[in-house]
């Protein structure tokens, strides 16, 4: 799928092999790594986007029961609806908390297209 309404920068931001801002290539990839950039912001973290963000990274430092587990996927999907709903579809969430190790597995589709996609993250305390 083409990029729409111009071009994106790289997440994580970096300088590409030609001394330019790294771009992303496809719409896909752009994404992506916007709901990377969700789930890796912790809500406060932009000043001027308070809201912005999804507080996953702090559970894992957090005891997990099946109430932490339930909220966790309360508070990613709404705010994948608030800041993403634009852009994909969210079809499933998994979440799944075990000691230090927390993992979310996001299913989704770009808005506009049947291609279903799934976006697994993990992230480990200590």
């Amino acid at each position: 799928m083409t990029m729409e309404s111009g071009k994106h920068l790289a997440f994580p931001f970096h300088i590409a092999d030609n001394g330019k801002t790294a771009q992303v290539t496809n719409l896909e990839q752009h994404v992506q790594e916007e709901l990377i950039q969700l789930i890796l912001t912790n809500l406060g973290e932009r000043v001027f986007l308070p809201e912005f963000g999804s507080g996953v990274r702090r559970l894992v430092f957090n005891g997990a029961d099946q109430t932490t587990d339930a909220m966790t996927k309360s508070v990613l999907s709404q705010s994948i609806s608030r800041w993403l709903g634009h852009r994909i579809i969210l079809q499933n969430l998994l979440i799944d908390i075990q000691n230090e190790t927390i993992q979310v597995e996001i299913q989704y589709r770009i808005a506009g297209t049947n291609d279903p996609r799934v976006l697994t993250f993990q992230r480990t305390g200590g």
